[in-house]
C-alpha cells in the first residue's frame, strides 16, 4: 500500500506530533508518524510509565498535542474545541478504560446504552444492527457471554470480570470507527482471555471498525494485523511520564 492511498484510508493518522505535560521540559510524545488503516486491528505495548496513557488521551482528544496533527476519520482534532470535541469522541470512539468508568447508579443495559444517548450517530448504527436499542444491547451482551437476565440489574453487583465485558459491549455499540481498548483483559484469567480477544474481533470485524488494543502482555498479540512497541514510534523518553505523574499525586 502506497503512503497516499495508506492516508486516505487512515482512520487514524498522527504526524510529528509533540506532547509535554506542564512543569516538564522535555516532550512524553514525540511521534513523526503512525497511522491505522479502516478496519486494521493494531496490538501496541509498553510498560508502565512509556506513555500509553498519554498516548491514548492525545488519540481520544482529551488532551491536544503543543505541535504537529492527529486526525480520525479524516477529522483534525485540534481543529475542534469543547463541546464539538466531547461530540466527536462520542460520534468516533468506543473507549474502553482500563478501570471500565461504568456508572453505578445506571444498570447493565443503560451503562451498555449509555454512547446512544450521548450520540445521535451512534444510536442510528445500534438501531441499524438491531431492531431495538434494548436487542442490540442483549446481542452484545450475549456476544460477550454474559447471561441475558442481567440487563435490568446494578452494574455494580457484577463481577469484576462482568463488569468488563460490559464495558466493552458500551464501547461497540453503535458501531464507532475506532476502538480504543486500554487492558482489556486485565480482570479475565488467562483461559478466558484469547476466547475474549476472538469474540472482540468478531465484533470489530461486524461493525467494520478499527481497534487500537493497549496492553503489556505479549501473550495476547497472535492474530493482530500489527504489533507495535511504544518506543517504536515515540521518540520520547519514557522517565518523563512517571516523573509527572508522581509529581502530580
Amino acid at each position: 500500500m502506497n503512503e497516499s492511498r495508506a492516508s486516505r484510508s487512515a482512520i487514524l493518522e498522527m504526524g510529528q506530533v509533540s506532547f509535554t505535560w506542564p512543569r516538564q521540559k522535555q516532550p512524553v510524545i514525540a511521534i513523526d508518524h503512525f497511522a491505522i488503516a479502516a478496519g486494521e486491528r493494531v496490538f501496541l505495548r509498553g510498560p508502565s510509565g512509556s506513555g500509553k496513557t498519554t498516548l491514548l488521551s492525545l488519540v481520544s482528544a482529551v488532551i491536544l498535542p503543543q505541535q504537529g496533527h492527529i486526525r480520525v476519520d479524516g477529522v483534525d482534532l485540534r481543529s475542534l474545541q469543547g463541546r464539538h470535541r466531547d461530540r466527536f469522541r462520542a460520534d468516533h470512539l468506543g473507549l474502553v478504560f482500563q478501570q471500565f468508568n461504568l456508572l453505578p447508579f445506571l444498570s447493565v443495559a443503560e451503562n451498555v446504552q449509555l454512547p446512544c444517548r450521548f450520540s445521535r450517530r451512534r444510536r442510528t448504527q445500534a438501531l441499524q444492527a438491531g431492531a431495538s436499542l434494548r436487542l442490540e444491547t442483549e446481542r452484545l451482551l450475549q456476544r460477550m457471554h454474559l447471561p441475558g437476565d442481567i440487563l435490568e440489574r446494578p452494574v455494580m453487583q457484577l463481577s469484576v470480570g462482568q463488569q468488563q465485558r460490559v464495558a466493552v459491549a458500551r464501547a461497540l455499540i453503535g458501531r464507532p470507527s475506532l476502538i480504543i481498548a486500554d487492558e482489556p483483559t486485565s480482570a479475565l484469567d488467562r483461559d478466558a482471555q484469547q476466547a475474549f480477544i476472538r469474540l472482540l474481533f468478531d465484533e470489530v470485524a461486524a461493525a467494520g471498525s478499527s481497534l487500537l488494543f493497549v496492553s503489556h502482555d505479549e501473550t495476547l498479540a497472535s492474530g493482530f494485523d500489527r504489533q507495535i512497541d511504544l518506543a517504536q514510534i515515540n521518540s520520547a523518553g519514557s522517565a518523563i511520564e512517571s516523573e509527572y505523574l508522581q509529581e502530580a499525586g
